[in-house]
């Protein structure tokens, strides 16, 4: 598995609240994790950069006499760094309110599982789909499985970006957990809104299958990012077979 990893402040934020960890170890054994930080005076970098570094710390420690399933690893490693992170935003008024998203995969011995939280996202790809693996944590989403509103009118929806959930914001989070199984072919995308909320998903498909070397791919789908107006922090993670 080749890894590649790209964040850009875009053309209209002050700051880059967003940020990533990839550690490729060997193909059985590999951490890769995008987080978008939200709220306070700081403090949505502050929640996305703890998050990233604890999970990563985390990873690196972990061995058989640590866990015993590893979706259960991830559920209860995020549960911990959600105490930290909602503690600290009582303690500190710069950082009240403040809370990250969590989306990514780690594989630990050949086996392969996405921790989600928020309304980043996780795409399995292959040569003919982009297909969604997890399930945004929005408001608009909510309405829109429940059908009170249509797709079309989702994407214009004035609380499109408001979250059901993200860690941090509260005492206990819920985490969505779940096992991959790649078959061959087949390969991942991991992006924050800045990214999914302006390339639609067939001109993605078209750019991660383009006959570029992975590093050039990513410098594409970045210029055309940005391109398209980069009104928001864009990060992704493109992990081929």
């Amino acid at each position: 598995m080749k890894a590649i990893a790209k964040t850009d402040i875009g053309l209209v934020r002050s700051t880059n609240e967003d940020t990533y960890i990839v550690k490729m170890q060997d193909d059985d054994n590999y951490i890769a994790f995008v987080f978008d930080g939200m709220g306070g005076h700081l403090g949505g970098a502050h929640a996305a950069n703890t998050t990233a570094n604890y999970l990563q710390n985390a990873f690196l420690s972990l061995n058989e006499a640590t866990y015993k399933n590893l979706g259960v690893w991830l559920f209860e490693t995020l549960q911990n760094i959600n105490t930290t992170i909602y503690n600290q935003s009582l303690q500190d008024d710069n950082l009240k309110g403040m809370g990250t998203t969590v989306s990514g995969v780690v594989k630990h011995n050949g086996t392969l599982f996405y921790a989600h939280i928020g309304d980043s996202r996780i795409y399995l790809y292959n040569k003919n789909e982009l297909e969604q693996i997890t399930t945004d944590h929005t408001y608009v989403n909510t309405l829109l499985l429940n059908g009170i509103i249509t797709y079309k009118q989702a994407m214009k929806h004035p609380k499109r970006h408001v979250l059901t959930n993200a860690l941090g914001i509260k005492k206990n989070v819920s985490v969505d957990i779940g096992q991959i199984k790649l078959k061959d072919g087949d390969n991942l995308l991991l992006c924050t809104d800045g990214l999914h909320n302006l390339i639609d998903n067939k001109k993605l498909l078209k750019l991660l299958n383009s006959n570029e070397k992975l590093e050039d791919k990513a410098d594409l789908i970045m210029e055309k990012a940005l391109s398209l107006g980069g009104n928001d922090n864009i990060t992704f993670i493109i992990m081929e077979q």
